[in-house]
């Protein structure tokens, strides 16, 4: 490979970050979460010198989606082990036992469904959002997941109206200045903050948010325009309350294709539905059933104005993620003009199994069915 061309791919930026409020449970043993943490993305065996394979990982990881996991009893291990292995003699595990109360303050970042990173926030007696802790392992740094948890921290605050505050170890030059760019500023030195040495932590403060303000994560060795908050998916799940958004993507995305189709219990599908959102507007869905022992996609649409956005993928992904974690393979049909599509399946691992001359009512009437099966 030339070196015109390895410096094309070195420098080439993330297609995009994702981040879900919600990660499909995994039902696991402790062994199982343990081991999770041993594995990595695969780093593309094209690549060859003049590029490290510390370089091509990076660039794999860049290319990943990565998804912010609630706390689960099914997860408190990874969680716990998470700590220790990149926060190692500084925290202790013992008062993370009640995964319940933990709520929206802590997150895990998963780096195509492998553990990479974690957030841990807290509101202090000063009235502020602390963040008590933020990090990933050692081979995900520097790959943009430490600027998505951080955007979880940012869109807590702006929703509790709170400053964020946090301790910056007197040595991690770094991490200082990755949080002075994104808005902290040093209030004040504390000698004796940790109790190895070097003992001394700047304390920083970002204020912004409490007054209502919102900003753009600037990230800390990343390429530009690869931001949390520049090409932030969220997939939210249908509430009574979102309805609306759900009736309001249908008519857009699918118009006059379903009329008799009012989605008024479109609440009730729990994981089986997810509505995409950028910046707290809609601009996708995802509706999925079960059919014939197997996880149909009876429905997957973006705006217009949002496609190639990696939008779409998000949405394939959790459904993905759905069909490993209830253990059943996934179809769906597509039109056999829309080559778009098929290519867009074949590429996140479905293949052609099966045609049907006459599945739509209207010409073009063939489909293909496309699937994804899961090793047993």
């Amino acid at each position: 490979m030339s070196k015109r061309a390895a410096e094309k791919l070195r420098n080439k930026p993330k297609k995009y970050k994702e981040s879900t409020e919600e990660l499909p449970q995994q039902s696991t043993s402790d062994e199982q979460q343990r081991n999770l943490l041993t594995t990595q993305p695969e780093t593309p065996v094209a690549l060859s010198n003049p590029i490290s394979d510390e370089d091509a990982f990076r660039m794999t990881v860049r290319e990943s989606s990565v998804v912010l996991g609630q706390i689960t009893q099914d997860n408190i291990v990874i969680f716990k082990t998470l700590i220790d292995t990149i926060f190692p003699e500084y925290y202790t595990t013992e008062n993370y036992e009640d995964h319940d109360s933990m709520g929206e303050f802590v997150r895990i970042a998963y780096c195509d469904g492998k553990p990479a990173g974690v957030i841990v926030c807290d509101t202090d007696k000063s009235d502020m959002l602390y963040i008590s802790m933020i990090g990933t392992l050692m081979q995900y740094r520097k790959c943009g997941i430490g600027s998505i948890l951080l955007e979880h921290a940012v869109q807590l605050a702006e929703k509790l109206k709170k400053p964020m505050s946090l301790h910056v170890r007197v040595d991690n030059v770094n991490a200082k200045c990755f949080y002075e760019k994104n808005g902290f500023i040093v209030k004040d030195f504390v000698e004796e903050y940790y109790k190895q040495a070097p003992k001394g932590a700047y304390f920083l403060v970002n204020s912004n948010h409490a007054e209502g303000e919102t900003s753009n994560i600037v990230p800390d060795g990343e390429q530009p325009g690869t931001s949390a908050r520049s090409n932030s998916v969220i997939l939210r799940e249908v509430t009574k309350e979102t309805v609306s958004n759900l009736k309001m993507l249908m008519e857009i995305v699918f118009p006059n294709m379903y009329p008799d189709v009012k989605f008024d219990n479109a609440h009730k599908l729990g994981k089986f539905i997810r509505i995409a959102y950028n910046n707290e507007h809609p601009i996708g869905l995802i509706i999925c059933r079960m059919e014939k022992e197997m996880l149909y996609i009876a429905l997957i649409g973006v705006l217009v104005e949002s496609r190639r956005q990696g939008v779409g993928s998000a949405l394939i992904r959790y459904a993905i993620s759905f069909g490993e974690t209830i253990k059943k393979h996934i179809h769906l049909h597509v039109q056999v003009g829309n080559t778009t599509a098929q290519q867009f399946y074949k590429h996140h691992g479905f293949i052609e199994t099966e045609r049907d001359d006459t599945y739509y009512d209207d010409p073009p009437r063939a489909a293909f069915i496309y699937t994804k099966k899961f090793s047993e």
